[in-house]
């Protein structure tokens, strides 16, 4: 059987971690504040992050939220402001892992789709004038996890304008955007918005490394306290360690280096990927983003992403089903991760799955 490459983990490779940098910031972290950062500490998280971070996103402190990893804190956000039956709208196609928190927690999804410029905001407008207003949007504006869309700057105008005129919460989630490959950086919602019902998440698993376990989430004051008091009862304490030596690489400069790090090694596999779309049957669909970790397909008519997964497993290639970022359908849809893997296995495993897509169609 030929050597497993798999396009379905949205991880960073290898070469994006960045050891070394985080042992010694690991190192100055102890050096600084051993006894505080090896003692149990509050469910808000490690101190100093949060006023970095504070920093960044012009809050106060006492607004950020610092996760064990970006999901955990939407749980408890979903769990703090929301019950079963609520109205939750979200992208389709959208994080896999959103979706599936949405069903074990017994909302109700309302999708909106996805297309070049982002979420179709005329249709979540249109959803609203119905009397169908969520009690929250969930969106990834910039390189959309699966897609690999961004929010157009127009659009973004127009949702700020649907927050404010129906009273949603919405949820940025945006652990990519600083991992662009070209093009201008358009400013975020959170950034753009001072109603107080937008909150912002993101996660240093992207630009700096998943084993860290690291991201927060920037709310109104009470929402925040309210995360952390869920964290405190299901934790009672995050890794302070962890987060202590994330404080010291941010503050300490390091991080813009790093992201420019990891955006030329996307920016390669990227690349590698777009080449290896001359394998794909005629009438596949797919627009190279210009960020991020992942490549969207839609195959031509006749062909099944779910119904060709096991033979492309066969020839050693996994991804992830479209069907699985979305409520009902998806089937003729696939994401590829570029993010994991070496531009030469990107190229090899490209050509065995247009190989296993074209002789299906055949």
């Amino acid at each position: 059987m030929s050597t497993a490459i798999s396009f379905a983990r949205g991880a960073p490779c290898p070469e994006a971690l960045s050891g070394d940098l985080i042992a010694s910031c690991t190192a100055a972290a102890l050096d600084a504040d051993a006894t505080r950062v090896l003692s149990y500490g509050t469910g808000q998280g490690y101190p100093p992050l949060r006023e970095v971070l504070a920093h960044d996103h012009g809050v106060s402190p006492d607004q950020v939220f610092v996760t064990n990893g970006s999901l955990q804190g939407y749980v408890f956000m979903l769990e703090a402001l929301l019950s079963p039956g609520d109205l939750v709208a979200v992208e389709a196609p959208t994080y896999d892992r959103a979706l599936l928190q949405l069903r074990l927690h017994g909302m109700e999804v309302l999708p909106i789709p996805v297309h070049a410029d982002g979420l179709d905001v005329d249709a979540l407008a249109a959803a609203c004038a119905a009397g169908r207003v969520p009690k929250l949007l969930y969106t990834i504006p910039n390189f959309q996890n699966p897609s690999g869309a961004t929010l157009s700057a127009a659009k973004r105008t127009t949702l700020l304008e649907l927050v404010d005129r129906y009273g949603f919460w919405l949820l940025e989630d945006d652990p990519y955007g600083k991992l662009r490959f070209e093009g201008e950086p358009i400013t975020g919602l959170f950034a753009a918005h001072d109603g107080g019902k937008v909150m912002f998440t993101s996660s240093f698993s992207k630009t700096v490394a998943p084993g860290l376990r690291v991201g927060y989430i920037v709310a109104p004051k009470d929402v925040s306290a309210t995360l952390a008091a869920a964290a405190s009862r299901t934790y009672i304490s995050p890794s302070l360690l962890a987060e202590a030596a994330i404080a010291q690489l941010v503050s300490g400069g390091h991080l813009p280096r790093n992201i420019d790090h990891v955006t030329a090694l996307m920016r390669e596999r990227r690349d590698a990927m777009a080449g290896g779309l001359v394998h794909m049957p005629e009438g596949t669909v797919c627009t190279p983003p210009q960020g991020g970790f992942f490549m969207w397909l839609e195959l031509p008519e006749g062909l099944s992403a779910d119904a060709l997964f096991a033979t492309a497993g066969a020839a050693g290639i996994a991804y992830v089903k479209g069907s699985d970022c979305v409520l009902a359908g998806g089937e003729q849809t696939l994401r590829l991760a570029y993010s994991g893997v070496s531009p030469a296995e990107i190229a090899e495993g490209m050509e065995r799955l247009g190989t296993v897509f074209r002789t299906a169609q055949q």
